[in-house]
């Protein structure tokens, strides 16, 4: 009954709510990096962790994102208070981005779990080449641009709860609205900033039997100040701790398919395939999503939820 009251909540917020475009870039297998959207799961899960993801999105359309990310979390001794690290390089067409971010979560015991209050601060590089790009005017202005370069700092800040068998979460990236300007003459000037991007994840682990746990779970991702967020839903099963496999659907009209492998105790390996069912579908093979996470017990406290998420 649990089960079925859940996954109706899932599909009723997946069936009310459609689908809009993002500046992030966006990842498949979020449910087991939340660190690269929410600064507040740093220490969640009471170990040291890291993961590295590759991403090359739409293969064979001309300018696709690629995306290449790195974060690392850690408690530290006394359980109280979670630190963070990551990097994210982004590239889609002539403009490629670079971001280092930092966080500081503080956590406390709540009900049966633990809630923290994170925070994220950092530095964003965004550089684009105008020199890639076609113009129908050849005396265009902004074909004189050449390669442009603009760094600025970048905050976030996020909630996140968890219990043995339960997480919920919720953030927001660029709080300061990152704002690069470039100047052609006195007359015209192109501005641009990064927009906040809200986010929103909730999952729940079900023990069917001792060999095989369920684990649905949903991201709600919305960009300000648009109101219409895009949706991801997805399902896992999980057997005997060491292998995983699952569905998502997206309500930007795409399919996910992944697997994850527990190699030992400290290594996982895992790979998402999307595959599109809109007009995309026919311009390109699919996007290619791997991810590789490492485990390290450093202070050997008792972790507080086991290896659903």
């Amino acid at each position: 009954m649990k089960i079925k009251c859940f996954v109706s909540a899932l599909f009723l917020l997946l069936t009310v709510i459609p689908g809009q475009a993002q500046q992030d870039p966006q990842y498949s297998q979020y449910m087991f990096n939340p660190m690269v959207i929410n600064p507040a799961y740093a220490g969640s899960r009471g170990i040291m962790n890291g993961s590295l993801v590759l991403r090359k999105q739409w293969v064979g359309f001309p300018g696709a994102p690629s995306t290449e990310a790195f974060a690392f979390n850690t408690p530290t001794k006394k359980g109280k208070v979670g630190l963070g690290l990551q990097f994210v390089a982004d590239q889609i067409g002539p403009k490629s981005s670079l971001g280092f971010m930092t966080a500081y979560t503080y956590r406390f015991p709540l009900g049966k779990g633990k809630f923290g209050m994170g925070i994220g601060a950092g530095l964003m590089s965004y550089r684009i080449n105008w020199n890639q790009i076609t113009y129908r005017d050849a005396g265009d202005a902004y074909d004189a641009l050449a390669d442009y370069k603009k760094t600025f700092p970048d905050f976030s800040f996020g909630l996140f709860y968890n219990t043995k068998s339960f997480y919920v979460g919720v953030s927001t990236t660029h709080l300061n609205r990152g704002i690069y300007g470039v100047h052609i003459d006195s007359l015209n000037t192109i501005t641009a900033h990064l927009a906040p991007h809200n986010f929103f994840t909730i999952g729940k682990a079900f023990e069917i039997n001792e060999n095989v746990i369920f684990s649905p779970s949903l991201m709600v991702k919305s960009v300000v100040p648009v109101s219409i967020p895009n949706i991801d839903l997805n399902a896992n099963f999980q057997f005997k701790n060491t292998f995983w496999v699952g569905i998502s659907g997206r309500s930007d009209r795409s399919i996910v398919a992944l697997v994850q492998y527990r190699i030992g105790d400290k290594v996982k390996v895992g790979y998402a395939y999307d595959m599109s069912t809109g007009r995309l579908k026919n311009q390109n093979s699919g996007t290619h999503e791997l991810m590789l996470g490492y485990d390290l017990d450093l202070f050997k406290v008792k972790t507080l939820s086991p290896r659903y998420f």
